[in-house]
Formats: C-alpha cells, structure tokens, sequence
C-alpha cells in the first residue's frame, strides 16, 4: 500500500527493494526541507546522486506518485506536490472521523503499557524535538504516536486505511518545521500541545472522552495553524453507551 513502511515486528528482518530505497530517499529529502512543493525532480540528477539507472528511479517516483508526494505533468516532468489549505481541509474530512474510531478503539485497548509508550514519545516531542536542526526526530515521533494508536485499535484495516490517507498529511506537515521559518518553534510547541490533549483523552481510558479530545485538539490544532475552519461538532462522533 502506498504509506510509510511498518517498522517490523520483533525479530523481523525489513529488505528493500532499490526502488523503496530510492524513494525513502527522496522522501528524506522532502521530509528535510530539501525538496519543497513544487520542486521539479531532476531524474539525471537524482539517478547520479543514489548510483541507480533512470528506470530504477522512475519506479521509485511511480511510487511516491501513488502516494500523493509527487505529481506527474504531461510533458513537463515530475514535481514535489503542494498542498493547498482546502486540500488539507478535504483530507481533514475523511481523516478526522476514522480517527476518532481508532481512538475510541484504543481507549478501550489501553494498557499501563502502552500508556507509558505513548508518554514516552510525546515526552521525547517536547524534549529533543525543540532542536531547531531535529526536525526529523520530531516528525517520527508524530508518526509513532499515531501508529501505536491505531495499532491499540485492534482494526488492520482501519490501520491500513490511516495509513493512505494520512501519509500526506504526516510528509507536508513538517513544512511549517523547518529550521529557518520564524514559526517552527512556536508550531512544534502548539503540535506537542495537541499530542498531550490527545494523551489525557485516551488515558481515561473512556472511549467517548477520549474522541472528544482527540476532535477538539485536532480541529484546533488544523484550524490554528492551517485556518481551514474545520467544525468540530460536525467531525464529532455522538456519545455511545455500553
């Protein structure tokens, strides 16, 4: 499926293939800041620079095309896809509501164990993540959060489905996070706000409290810093009793 590689389960080994390696590469570099939207990919350059041939390459950028980080121009080559706010907001609108099951799925699922580990992450967001030049540790810790719950869901194919439609979301992201942009720190500071609200919703381990603040951080974290005017009460689930 077109979505980060799962980190394997113990004791597995992960194999790629030289068209994952060259697209994990480029990915890097736009996760970086390297690569921007609308940054045309050069395919003699990039070719050159990861020591693979053209037709390599191209299947590497077919799969990052799938993945929405690449858009293809009839006869003017490859570019690094930009989104616009009301591409964020309309990703939002499926997004946010099959999240809110996997939260309250988690709630229900949560562990003293996985408590801790989702502590640990957010922790390792508010500490080492504030370097201005660690954007990327900053970024797999949103990734991992996101992942643990949706592994606590106990749903593979509600997982699956998160996956696609949030792997632009968790790419582009890290736009407003790049060292250099006046705002990075405060955004990262606001984003560390939204994981921890998130945390104290699924901590109560209620799943109709722990959606309701999962809705409320996300629709304000969105709203805040992209001004897509997301409704919180219509991206909300109504309450269920057992």
């Amino acid at each position: 499926m077109g979505s980060y590689t799962r980190k394997p389960s113990p004791g597995q080994l992960t194999i790629q293939s030289a068209p994952q390696a060259a697209a994990q590469a480029i990915r890097e570099a736009i996760i970086s800041g390297e690569l921007r939207g609308g940054d045309r990919i050069i395919e003699l350059k990039w070719a050159t620079r990861l020591g693979i041939g053209q037709p390599t390459l191209r299947e590497a950028l077919h799969e990052l095309e799938h993945q929405g980080l690449l858009s293809r121009l009839q006869q003017r080559g490859t570019y690094v896809t930009k989104l616009s706010p009301e591409d964020y907001r309309l990703i939002q609108e499926v997004h946010i509501p099959l999240e809110t099951i996997a939260i309250g799925k988690a709630a229900e699922n949560m562990t003293d164990e996985a408590e801790k580990e989702l502590t640990t992450i957010v922790n390792a967001m508010a500490g080492k993540g504030m370097d201005d030049m660690d954007v990327r540790n900053f970024h797999d810790c949103d990734v991992a959060f996101h992942r643990r719950i949706w592994e606590l869901a106990g749903n593979e194919y509600l997982r699956d489905t998160l996956e696609a439609i949030t792997f632009r979301l968790f790419v582009f992201s890290v736009v407003g996070r790049w060292p250099g942009n006046p705002k990075a720190l405060s955004e990262r500071l606001v984003a560390v706000q939204e994981h921890l609200g998130i945390l104290e919703g699924l901590r109560t381990r209620d799943k109709n409290l722990a959606r309701q603040a999962f809705v409320k951080q996300t629709v304000q974290y969105w709203n805040m810093q992209y001004g897509l005017n997301l409704d919180e009460e219509e991206l909300s689930f109504p309450a269920q009793h057992s």
